[in-house]
């Protein structure tokens, strides 16, 4: 009787053993593999926020004066009402004014040249205008556009003179950049 009972005990445990302990040792073997990955994973996370905390120290250090040029030379949408406003402003100190205004927005396809690179990012506008006026304003108001804060690139412009003779019709093709 004894002996069948340490039989049946060493059977049990046996059989605990390979029902109870052996998936539960499996299991944990499972999770200390997991908690590998999730302490490599909580490493990154943190390389991440102390990156993330220098580029906003790098970026609060930034003068905010300047910023508000790179907003102004870059914005964030087209704004084409004010940056037409300001090109006529440009005109009107040259004794030009703006006519014929027509904006389009410029898809990559008619893009010329094969140097430029596409950034998804940018938005292109292209504005078109003729105005009239001397020579010597419309190279004034030329040079205004150069030098202004947006960034804003001469494509195309043809001359025409009128029955005034001091006078020329010049038709300007340009184009402004945003950040889409």
């Amino acid at each position: 009787m004894r002996l069948i009972l340490s039989i049946l005990m060493i059977a049990a445990s046996i059989a605990g053993f390979i029902i109870f302990i052996l998936p539960t040792y499996k299991n944990v073997q499972a999770m200390r593999a997991q908690e590998s990955d999730y302490n490599q994973i909580l490493g990154n996370a943190r390389k991440l926020q102390e990156e993330r905390n220098k580029l906003v120290q790098r970026y609060n250090s930034f003068d905010a004066t300047q910023l508000g040029k790179l907003a102004v030379m870059l914005p964030e949408n087209p704004n084409n009402v004010q940056l037409i406003l300001q090109m006529d402003a440009l005109a009107r100190q040259n004794g030009l004014a703006l006519q014929n205004v027509r904006i389009e927005e410029v898809n990559e396809t008619q893009t010329r040249g094969a140097t430029v690179s596409a950034n998804p990012n940018i938005g292109k506008i292209a504005i078109n205008f003729s105005t009239v006026g001397p020579y010597a304003g419309f190279l004034e108001f030329i040079k205004s556009l150069e030098t202004s804060l947006r960034i804003i690139d001469i494509q195309k412009i043809a001359f025409a003179s009128t029955d005034d003779r001091p006078n020329y019709q010049y038709n300007v093709t340009v184009q402004s950049y945003w950040l889409k």
